[in-house]
């Protein structure tokens, strides 16, 4: 019997269809407020008033000019323009014969007319100028000239441009000595013809740090092919900038990015197409059809600069699309770049680097992870005092947290213990992950057991748990995000950039995210920490959904046995999954549950998956004594539009996910899309449950998640039926930085049915100074007894450590006070060193790297060879610590959930002749062992030889036949051209055995050795 008032049962079920209704028109509303009527300034950001060089009036040929001066406003940093009389200097001709002069301080640059070309030329001054001259003949504009902070432009122009010179020479003679360089290099935008942007772009930038909570993980694809799965993709104020190095790597463009000095060179399509990108100042030829951007920045971080997207678009002619829901840049196949001719895009950017004289190719080594036998010991301790009042009952009590993460015998091990005076806990696990053998991890104590559809979600407690085989499929409806932090720190998760949840870890320092979205395609989480006493750092890590995580034949295996932690009920279970085809996996389980105290089931399951293109179905079959369950899961993804569609049935079914059978059936929709140059995304979504002893439970949601700026925020909209009782609810959040302040908040209302406030949070810190940190929280919460309640703490940041008064006040005169110190500690027995250090190593890697110079070229560090100080790296966060007398540099707080690149610093190094085996490493850091990095250098050596043609009796030298130096052993290449006196010359090389060859008429083996400088036997070639 399903209800004992059918009819009212199903009166109640008619009565949902009008408030449906009223739902559905008011999410179009707001829908409908948001993105048609948002205002724009919101959008785009105020706009400064005053005039730019765009809005300037252009002056007509042959009319008198209006003379012009430039002035500098702070802080935009726009050039304004303002009429001034007698401003314009005598233009003289200085216009001699096919050669023309330009004349700054004691530099001299000329230059005759065969030299130049219908595209502008830009050729280095060694010497900074003080005062720029100009002299130009307005009746012959055959060429014209002008000097930027150091560089000459040449440029041929014709008659028609006569004005636009005029008005640049207007400009140049009102600037004054000593003017911001800035705005010089502004001006040769005038010169630019405004009806195509197949032209010299020139466009002035500042540069910025980067913020690390606006980075997005993204896909990159080129044409149908991904080139990167984590492409990270600065975000700001609307607009979105790219990594320049990343990206002509990966597209092999021949630009080469100098991190020390922040600037960029090179070419595109042809070598005079030049690109420089420096001081301030953006030069390079357009190539596409839009050239709009006026002004721009460029952020940076230890190894690459992001450029703005439109800007690389105009660069490169490229076609850039990002899909918001998807996370992924989609660059549209260039005839310039053809995937069919990447070999001839490799020809191009050897020919760039040969050129460039860049025989020192960034090479990059991969350095696995390694489990110690006895690791370096992690701890973090917090100790306080508590004071509290509480219905005029007055108490003192002492307080701590514990918590320590070290290898031992190959194993990571994990243990925390906290007390209070009310309750004591304690965490711990011992786990080992593997990577080249049949048992891929397991873990031992606190676990969180495998998703079981039909029969039980992921859950927590203790006992092991273990994955093996060549590969294993969960459950593709969603997963759990867990992990250990610190007690009282907020942890936010990231789908995609869009807010899904908060929470504040405990007094056991966990965080647990469960359900959270998994749709096909690429998924990218982001995993934001904040800390009582200021403290920020973001995790990123990304899941692909897709066929690609099955091979055919592949077969996989998972067990668990645990006691959940909630009733300290068992579960055992064992499942084997195999891959069919590449799209078609089968499982079978065999679950042993324990449902009551000594009350058992055996529970067999089945489980068909299959992912084709961007479909997934998913079908699970279980069954007991008594009964049978069955589920169908079927998700997509469309443009920008991602779906989920579960549906499950119970026949006097009983497990933990169906308890006591009050479930017969359940179902549940999802959907998730973006809007298009919003930055927002949407989710809809509508749950049902029937019941077989009440009424059903239905429920529909709505949310729009975004981002405005530097602040992230999210709003749910949420409509419930239940025992006859409509309900609707709204919840919203924001998280973000609000000029100096980081601001976190929600608020929960009851709107239906009648309207009210459940809970309103708003937490905000900021930092008074360099040691100072003040942070207030508000909490509103009118039903409780005490429904007001103000938390004031301010944090005074040692270097080693950091103290904290938190002051609580509540509306019914209740108080709390405390007083808690923390200070985290990294031992390393090997050495005995003990480092403090107020950032925890709980979560963090480190890594020490040890320099030395490689006489022997084994990789080794040998006793008779010398370390190498004062080397440093990028990539990290202490990027001025250099290596020590030891050749040591230990590099701390290291993100563990992705590999970190460490890049050396050239301009570190002691020796031009000193040359890395690999300019940069990527590690795998972990958490409980501090990993021992080589780092060989090699001595260079240098060659010289000669070559000379034989004509006849003649002996006439080489010049400029290609010289050839390549490696043996790694294939590694130099190049240059015998001089004008048949003279060769290689430097830098690394030691080697090498094959040397003078075009096709000459090969040579020659063994080179650190150090050395070896002259060749000269060479004769018939001619």
């Amino acid at each position: 019997m399903k209800s004992s008032y059918p009819n009212k049962h199903n009166e109640q079920k008619q009565g949902l269809l009008l408030p449906v209704l009223f739902l559905i028109s008011l999410l179009s509303l707001v829908f409908y407020l948001l993105i048609v009527l948002l205002p724009e300034f919101l959008l785009n950001g105020p706009v400064t008033q005053g005039k730019s060089f765009k809005d300037m009036n252009v002056i007509k040929g042959g009319s008198a000019p209006t003379p012009l001066t430039l002035k500098h406003r702070e802080p935009s940093h726009r050039i304004l323009l303002e009429h001034k009389p007698n401003a314009l200097n005598a233009i003289k001709d200085t216009h001699t014969g096919i050669f023309k002069q330009l004349r700054t301080a004691n530099t001299q640059v000329t230059r005759t007319d065969e030299e130049t070309s219908d595209q502008f030329e830009l050729t280095r001054i060694q010497k900074r100028f003080t005062k720029p001259a100009m002299q130009v003949n307005p009746k012959e504009f055959k060429q014209h000239r002008r000097i930027i902070q150091g560089e000459v432009i040449t440029a041929n122009t014709s008659l028609h441009d006569a004005s636009s010179l005029a008005q640049v020479d207007e400009v140049n003679s009102g600037i004054k000595d000593n003017f911001d360089p800035l705005a010089l290099r502004i001006a040769p935008k005038v010169l630019e013809s405004p009806d195509t942007c197949k032209r010299l772009i020139t466009i002035p930038y500042q540069t910025l740090p980067v913020s690390q909570e606006l980075f997005l993980i993204s896909q990159l694809k080129y044409g149908n092919l991904v080139i990167s799965n984590e492409l990270f993709a600065y975000q700001q104020e609307g607009k979105l900038y790219l990594p320049i190095q990343l990206l002509a790597e990966l597209l092999m463009l021949p630009v080469k990015l100098n991190i020390d000095t922040l600037s960029l060179s090179g070419w595109y399509l042809t070598p005079d197409r030049n690109i420089d990108i420096s001081s301030h100042l953006m030069m390079f030829w357009g190539n596409s059809d839009h050239c709009s951007v006026q002004e721009s920045n460029i952020y940076f971080d230890d190894w690459d600069i992001y450029i703005e997207l439109t800007i690389i678009e105009q660069m490169f002619g490229l076609n850039i699309n990002f899909e918001p829901s998807r996370q992924r840049f989609n660059i549209k196949e260039s005839s310039f770049i053809p995937l069919s001719q990447i070999q001839d895009r490799r020809r191009r950017y050897d020919l760039f680097s040969a050129q460039k004289g860049q025989n020192d190719q960034l090479t990059v080594r991969e350095i696995k992870r390694e489990d110690a036998m006895l690791g370096d010991l992690a701890m973090s301790v917090d100790l306080g005092i508590t004071s509290q009042k509480k219905e005029h009952i007055e108490e003192t009590s002492v307080e701590g947290f514990i918590q320590a993460r070290t290898d031992f015998a190959g194993h990571n091990v994990y243990a925390s213990y906290s007390w209070s005076e009310t309750d004591e806990v304690i965490n711990a696990y011992i786990e080992k992950t593997l990577s080249d053998s049949w048992l891929k991890h397991y873990r031992i104590g606190s676990i969180e057991s495998h998703s079981l559809p039909l029969i039980s979600e992921s859950s927590e407690g203790k006992g092991i748990r273990l994955t093996a085989g060549d590969g294993f499929t969960q459950d593709f409806r969603h997963i759990t995000i867990e992990g250990e932090i610190e007690p009282d720190w907020d942890v936010e998760l990231y789908r995609n950039n869009s807010l899904i949840d908060i929470q504040r870890a405990g007094s056991d320092a966990r965080y647990r995210f469960v359900q959270v979205p998994f749709f096909i395609g690429l998924n990218q989480y982001q995993l934001r920490f904040y800390g009582p006493s200021g403290e920020t750092r973001t995790e990123t890590f990304s899941k692909m959904l897709d066929n690609s995580v099955l091979e055919q034949g592949q077969l996989g295996f998972s067990f668990g046995s645990l006691q959940r932690e909630q009733d300290e009920l068992q579960l055992h279970y064992v499942n084997a999954n195999w891959a069919v085809t590449e799209s078609l996996t089968t499982n079978l389980s065999l679950v042993q549950q324990e449902v009551a105290d000594n009350d058992w089931l055996t529970i067999p399951k089945l489980g068909i998956n299959f992912i084709g293109g961007e479909h997934l179905i998913q079908i699970n079959y279980a069954s007991t004594s008594k009964g049978y369950a069955t589920g169908v899961a079927v998700q997509g993804s469309k443009k920008h539009i991602d779906w989920l569609a579960d549906w499950e049935y119970f026949d006097n079914f009983n497990s933990w996910e169906n308890p006591n059978e009050t479930l017969e059936q359940q179902a549940s929709l999802n959907v998730n899309g973006s809007i298009d140059d919003s930055g927002m995304s949407w989710a809809l979504s509508g749950s049902w449950k029937d019941y077989s002893m009440s009424t059903d439970l239905l429920q529909f949601n709505a949310a729009l998640m975004g981002r405005f700026n530097l602040l992230s925020y999210s709003n749910e909209l949420r409509w419930q039926s239940a025992i006859g009782k409509d309900r609707v609810y709204n919840r919203m959040a924001a998280s973000g930085r609000l000029g100096e302040w980081y601001l976190r908040s929600y608020v929960d209302l009851s709107i239906s049915p009648e309207l009210e406030v459940n809970q309103w949070v708003v937490n905000a810190n900021s930092s008074i100074n360099d040691r100072i940190n003040y942070q207030v929280e508000i909490n509103y919460q009118p039903q409780a007894i005490d429904a007001f309640r103000v938390r004031n703490s301010i944090a005074y940041l040692f270097d080693h450590s950091s103290l904290r008064l938190v002051l609580d006040n509540d509306s019914d005169g209740d108080w709390y006070a405390q007083l808690k110190w923390n200070s985290s500690l990294l031992w390393q027995p090997e050495s005995n060193l003990w480092l403090l250090d107020r950032v925890s190593h709980l979560n963090t890697g480190a890594v020490k790297i040890v320099a030395f110079q490689d006489d022997n070229a084994n990789s080794l560090f040998d006793t008779d060879e010398l370390a190498i100080s004062g080397l440093s790296f990028s990539g990290h966060s202490q990027t001025s610590a250099s290596t020590n007398q030891d050749g040591e540099l230990l590099i701390t707080h290291l993100q563990t959930t992705r590999p970190q690149r460490l890049l050396l610093k050239e301009s570190s190094l002691p020796d031009p002749f000193l040359i890395p085996l690999m300019m940069a490493v990527t590690v795998n850091p972990h958490p409980g062992h501090v990993q021992k990095v080589l780092y060989p250098v090699l001595y260079t050596a240098e060659l010289e030889g000669s070559a000379m043609l034989l004509d006849g009796k003649k002996q006439l030298p080489a010049k400029g036949m290609l010289v050839t130096l390549v490696s043996t052993d790694d294939n590694r290449k130099y190049k240059t051209r015998v001089e004008y006196d048949g003279v060769y010359i290689f430097d830098r090389v690394l030691p080697g055995r090498y094959q040397l060859s003078i075009e096709d008429k000459f090969t040579q083996q020659i063994n080179v050795k650190p150090g050395e400088y070896m002259v060749l036997e000269s060479v004769s070639i018939l001619n």
